[in-house]
């Protein structure tokens, strides 16, 4: 039988107002009604793509800075080794010269860190 619904303005009037008629046509209540959840729901999609587009800025900045924090990083160490390296070749040249080993500027040089080491602690 015949529901408790209330059809709302033409239309079938009876159990299922959202039901076309004969001709495939709705009535103007159930396409506003429609209309309406439409726009509630496109609402809320836009919501979610605003955060999502958000979402997706900050992890393109937060890659870029990344990227740019390892290249100078990779950079400084690259420099470094070459410093690095300069100072030993010239540490070996200056060994080779006055007749000590290498070994003993070594140890040397050891010791003086462990002076400093042990002034600036105690």
């Amino acid at each position: 039988g015949a529901g408790g619904a209330a059809g709302g303005g033409g239309g079938a009037g009876g159990f299922r107002p959202a039901t076309p008629n004969a001709r495939g046509q709705y009535s103007d209540a159930v396409l506003s009604e429609l209309e309406s959840q439409n726009e509630e729901h496109l609402g809320g999609m836009i919501a979610k793509v605003k955060a999502l587009k958000g979402v997706s800025l900050a992890i393109g900045n937060e890659i870029r800075d990344s990227t740019a924090l390892a290249e100078k990083m990779n950079d400084s160490f690259d420099s470094t080794r070459v410093r690095l390296r300069g100072t030993m070749n010239r540490m070996l040249r200056m060994a080779e010269r006055t007749g000590v080993g290498w070994k003993a500027w070594l140890a040397f040089f050891a010791a003086v860190v462990l002076l400093f080491w042990y002034v600036w602690l105690f």
